[in-house]
Parts: structure tokens; C-alpha cells; sequence
């Protein structure tokens, strides 16, 4: 049994050594602090199949079991979905959901920040997403381009 003095020996003993641990941290560096910064919802280096999951994918709007006007926005090649495919919402059916390396003319990018005159609703209905998760999926499309099998033929199911 530790007795009273010997008891506060080892408290002013343990403060000094935990106190330091708590200063130096842990040893070593961190090789991808983009994965970290930011949290869930537009974070420095979230891809564009995490932004449809977190904002696109949940069970009343564009998730695999049951997606909405026909789009999963969740399950794997997610291009063969979307580039170079119409709209199937009542009067938007002329809508390009993708063009391949155009934003500007991708329906998808004209639903996000609610563009004047867009047909049908600013997607996603419940939130509104932020400027970095606006961006990814803005290079997404700029990078569908990049990938001939998409930017020339069409989608091919493998992105």
C-alpha cells in the first residue's frame, strides 16, 4: 500500500512526465495532411464519388436502390450514367446530364448553384453545396475530357 507521502511523491512525479508527453506529441510527420483538413463536406482532396455519397446518395434521392428520375449517383461508373445521357425529369429531357469535359454546359453543373432559367430543382434539394464541393465535381467533368474512351465515344463503363 502506497502511504500518503510516497503517494504525493509519485503525483509530482507523474504531472511533469505526462505534461511533457502532451507537448511532444507523437513522433513522426503526417505525409497526407490534405485527407485531414476540413473534415466530411469538402475537404482538400475529397473525390467526387465521396461528394455524391455525403450530399447526392441517401435514400429519397440518388442512391442505388431506388434513385430518383432514374440516376444512381452511388454505385461504381457513375460516367456511364451520366455523360452524353438526357435528363429523364418531366420537360428537361433535352438536358445533357454530363458533357464530358464542359461544365458550363453539363445540366448537373446548372442544377447545383440553381442557374436563372434552369430546368426543374437546384440539386441537392436539402443542402447547398459548398464552393469546394462544387469544385470537385466541376474537375470531374473537366477531367472526363482528358479520357478518350469518354471524350470521343461516349461512356464506356469504366469510370
Amino acid at each position: 500500500m502506497i502511504r500518503g507521502n510516497q503517494h504525493n511523491a509519485m503525483r509530482r512525479l507523474a504531472l511533469p512526465i505526462l505534461s511533457s508527453l502532451l507537448l511532444v506529441g507523437c513522433p513522426g510527420n503526417l505525409n497526407n495532411p490534405e485527407d485531414f483538413i476540413g473534415g466530411a463536406g469538402g475537404s482538400p482532396g475529397q473525390t467526387v464519388e465521396q461528394v455524391f455519397l455525403v450530399n447526392c446518395g441517401n435514400a429519397v434521392c440518388h442512391d442505388s436502390d431506388a434513385p430518383q428520375a432514374g440516376l444512381d449517383l452511388v454505385s461504381p461508373n457513375v460516367a456511364s450514367r451520366t455523360v452524353d445521357v438526357n435528363s429523364i425529369d418531366l420537360d428537361c429531357d433535352t438536358e445533357t446530364i454530363v458533357i464530358a469535359g464542359d461544365p458550363d454546359e453539363s445540366y448537373m453543373m446548372k442544377k447545383i448553384p440553381n442557374t436563372p432559367g434552369i430546368c426543374g430543382a437546384q440539386m441537392p434539394l436539402t443542402t447547398i453545396l459548398g464552393a469546394e464541393e462544387t469544385e470537385v465535381i466541376r474537375q470531374w467533368i473537366i477531367d472526363l475530357g482528358n479520357i478518350p474512351a469518354i471524350a470521343n465515344e461516349g461512356p464506356d463503363g469504366g469510370v
